[in-house]
């Protein structure tokens, strides 16, 4: 059962890195399109006229445009992170499979895993209060508007909780395997 678990793992992994990739090219693409779109003058009063008179925002204003960017950033650094995790967990899985536990490699890997992490849940929380910023911002915008800032949810809230389960899994196996090995020491002893 530990084997298929283990696998499993590696294959959830493999699968959830490909879509990291995936998603940084797709993220690569949309913010060329903005920069297009941005240069572009007819284009941009194209896009303003017909948002206009719905929502009476104007493509003019900076501070509409330095959030999307923002966003896009943190969108960035948060991809490459969830990559990370999934690498040094896989890497922290498959010495598990070979049966070496406590070692300097696992050490420095559940290090580096617990700094990406780190990396992952400030830029998800900054991410979070920045898309609830332009939010805020295009809906204080329109005079037409009758949604709330509080109708905004947390998004990408299940695909962090379950990443972050994984990680916790691979540390709980990691220490798991660390008492039985610290038993069978101190029972030579």
């Amino acid at each position: 059962m530990k084997k298929f678990v283990l696998n499993l793992i590696s294959v959830l992994t493999w699968i959830y890195q490909a879509f990291c990739v995936l998603s940084i090219v797709m993220s690569v693409a949309m913010t060329g399109f903005m920069i297009f779109i941005i240069s572009q003058p007819d284009i941009r009063a194209e896009v303003e006229k017909e948002l206009q008179p719905a929502r009476d925002i104007s493509l003019n204003n900076n501070t509409i445009w330095w959030l999307l960017f923002g966003l896009f950033g943190f969108m960035f650094v948060g991809f490459f992170a969830q990559f990370f995790i999934c690498h040094y967990a896989r890497s922290i899985v498959k010495n598990i499979k070979q049966d070496v536990y406590f070692a300097i490699d696992n050490l420095k890997l559940l290090k580096k895993l617990l700094i990406s992490v780190a990396v992952y849940v400030v830029v998800s929380i900054i991410y979070y209060v920045m898309a609830f910023c332009n939010y805020a911002t295009l809906t204080a915008m329109s005079k037409h508007s009758s949604n709330t800032a509080s109708s905004m949810f947390y998004s990408s809230g299940v695909a962090g909780g379950l990443l972050f389960l994984a990680v916790i899994y691979v540390v709980y196996l990691v220490f798991k395997y660390g008492m039985k090995v610290q038993e069978d020491a101190d029972s030579i002893i």
